[in-house]
C-alpha cells in the first residue's frame, strides 16, 4: 500500500475516498499517526492508501479534482 494523501480531518479524507471509489480505485483510510484513533466527530487527521498498482490512477483523479 502507498500513501496518496494525508488530510487534516477524516471528513476530508472520506470525500477523497469517495472520489477514488467513483474512479474504480479501492483505498484504505487510516488514522493519522498523531491521532492514533478516529474520533467520533470525524475531526482527527487521516491518511489514504492505495495499492501500488493504483498509484498513478489515484494521482490523476486527485489532480483532476484538486483533492491533493
Amino acid at each position: 500500500m502507498v500513501e496518496v494523501g494525508r488530510y487534516d480531518t477524516r471528513t476530508e479524507a472520506e470525500l477523497v475516498r469517495g472520489a477514488l471509489a467513483a474512479g474504480g480505485i479501492p483505498c484504505v483510510l487510516a488514522p493519522d499517526e498523531a491521532a492514533r484513533t478516529f474520533s467520533a466527530d470525524l475531526s482527527g487527521g487521516a491518511r489514504l492508501f492505495v495499492a501500488e498498482a493504483d498509484t498513478h490512477g489515484a494521482a490523476e483523479i486527485l489532480r483532476q479534482h484538486a483533492l491533493r
